[in-house]
């Protein structure tokens, strides 16, 4: 007769040792089917690689990254993990997922954005890749998890908003209102099946980004296999002279595609009308008066490195990735370097614009640089009165009226309380001059032709007191290098300027236009709906067909950007 506890042993004896296996070995088991542990492991993988996770996010710092520490991205990351148990989102059964190794090659091309693929670990991510697999730790898995995670929000943050933060150059643009989810984002990343298209969805929307990513690539190409010019020619180098630097330059203007290559073939040493008229679509791309005569500045050009326009594009990137986004409506972008302003109709994803005319900026000296910002314009004044600033008037126009009582009203300038329609008016005496040093009293120029606004102002209120305007000194129009302002703007073809943004607020005709900028007292009119003005700085731009153009950097903001560039991660937010 069987004994029954012998029976019952040999029953529930295979179960035991079985759960017993699973248990040491981590196979799954009925309760926790999905659940598994590596050899020497008593923790199953999914528990061990969260409590990895976890601690790499408590501390904001990995140990393997180039930039370890991600204090800008610790919350979004740690919201994206706990609302997942703290589980990989990269590695999927044992192994980094499709995304891992698709979202790493996106990170890998990141120097065709202006960025570089160094700064998000993309080698170090590929090659760890090979690595994750059914026998890999969990502790590696949390790291490999948790880097491609920084790496990803940090390359795709930085596509979106730029790496700097404009705040930091001291420009007022303000990326506020550029917001994404980052914790979602980066979810749905690693379940998409369209990486590139959902990072693309990231960049600016302006064709000029487009433009310069082209010109990117071709610019480092050019870098890589074309040696920089060492020119000797004189201070005034001109058509029909000779000089043994006249090959060298055909060789460079062929090579920047100026001009054709059979007619940079040859070694005369005369420089001709052909290589003229390549000299001179070489100064209409940099700024300079094309007249074909090679001066300082035209030689000062010719002699940059192919490199430094290399670096000149890659801050063009970054700050067009600093604009709010406008995906619709009118908007006007005046960019300081090319003193030029450029009016569009369609948003951000226009091409050409619809109208664009030279501007004069602020003079390159402290306290008249023009500003770097972003506003609204929301009015328009004929006839305008000039409110001269504060310094302005003590600096300038005090002098002046101390030594000679009819130098105010030579200049059509009167002393006002304030600067209110109906402010009174007083007589420009000693006693009322000290108060105008004070700044109890101010000054203001009366309407006409001699005022300094011109007939005509485009005001977009901001702290900075810089609007558009026309002006009664249209010479320095015609000069290559337009920086003689106090700091507003003024704009060659007012008229022009005013028929665009008002041609949508009633019969504002050119006609009624010229009429109100020739009445007899000032007349605003309040924009139905507000324009965009985006006060901009960029020393290189691309014109309608794509060709890249490159400007002066006269306020030195360049050196300035360049220099926090370098400086790595981590940046002050």
């Amino acid at each position: 007769m069987n004994d029954p506890k012998r029976v019952v042993w040999k029953r529930w004896l295979p179960v035991l040792l079985c759960v017993l296996v699973r248990n040491v070995w981590g196979l799954p088991t009925e309760a926790n089917p999905g659940a598994s542990t590596v050899p020497g492991s008593a923790l199953p993988l999914g528990d061990a690689a969260s409590r990895g996770i976890q601690s790499i996010l408590k501390e904001g710092v990995h140990p393997r990254l180039r930039w370890s520490s991600f204090p800008d991205y610790q919350v979004p990351l740690e919201q994206l993990y706990q609302g997942r148990s703290y589980q990989p989102i990269w590695v999927q059964h044992g192994n980094a997922s499709r995304q891992a190794r698709d979202v790493i090659g996106v990170l890998s091309d990141a120097d065709s954005q202006g960025l570089s693929a160094q700064d998000y670990d993309a080698k170090l991510l590929r090659d760890w890749v090979p690595r994750i697999n059914a026998s890999t730790s969990p502790q590696e898995v949390a790291l490999f998890d948790v880097a491609l995670s920084v790496s990803v929000v940090r390359y795709a943050s930085h596509l979106f908003v730029g790496r700097i933060n404009p705040r930091n150059v001291d420009y007022g643009l303000s990326i506020e209102p550029k917001k994404v989810d980052w914790p979602n984002f980066l979810y749905q990343l690693a379940r998409s099946t369209h990486l590139r298209e959902d990072f693309a969805a990231l960049e600016p929307k302006l064709r000029l980004y487009e433009d310069l990513k082209a010109a990117l690539v071709r610019y480092r190409e050019l870098a890589g296999k074309a040696e920089s010019a060492e020119l000797t020619f004189p201070a005034k180098f001109s058509p029909g002279q000779d000089h043994p630097d006249v090959p060298k330059l055909r060789k460079l203007l062929a090579t920047l595609g100026e001009l054709q290559l059979e007619e940079a073939a040859g070694d005369s040493d005369t420089y001709d009308q052909s290589l003229a008229e390549a000299v001179k679509r070489f100064q209409k791309r940099h700024g300079v008066a094309a007249d074909g005569v090679i001066g300082k500045s035209t030689l000062a050009h010719l002699q940059v490195p192919i490199s430094h326009r290399v670096k000149q594009i890659q801050l063009g990137l970054e700050r067009l990735r600093w604009l709010p986004e406008q995906l619709g409506g009118p908007y006007i972008m005046v960019n300081i370097p090319s003193f030029e302003l450029f009016g569009f109709s369609d948003g951000f994803a226009a091409g050409k614009p619809d109208i664009m005319m030279n501007v004069i900026v602020g003079e390159a000296v402290d306290g008249r640089r023009t500003p770097v910002f972003a506003s609204d314009m929301t009015y328009v004044v004929f006839r305008p009165h000039w409110n001269l600033p504060y310094k302005i008037a003590v600096k300038e126009m005090l002098p002046g009226a101390m030594r000679n009582p009819g130098y105010l009203p030579r200049h059509n300038i009167e002393i006002v309380s304030g600067f209110g329609p109906n402010s009174p008016v007083y007589a420009p005496t000693a006693q009322n001059l000290q108060l105008v040093s004070s700044g109890a009293l101010k000054l203001r120029q009366r309407p006409g032709p001699k005022n300094a606004l011109g007939l005509v102002k485009f005001a977009f209120p901001n702290n900075n007191n810089v609007y558009l305007h026309s002006t009664p000194n249209k010479g320095l129009f015609a000069r290559a290098r337009r920086d003689f302002s106090h700091g507003c703007i003024r704009v060659a073809d007012p008229v022009g300027l005013a028929e665009w943004v008002l041609r949508n607020e009633g019969e504002w005709t050119r006609s009624r236009i010229q009429q109100a900028m020739n009445g007899t007292s000032p007349k605003t009119v309040t924009l139905s709906q507000p324009i965009p003005v985006y006060i901009f700085y960029s020393t290189v731009l691309a014109d309608d067909g794509g060709k890249v153009l490159f400007f002066e950097d006269i306020y030195g903001h360049d050196q300035i950007l360049q220099t926090l560039l370098d400086k790595g991660f981590p940046y002050p937010a």
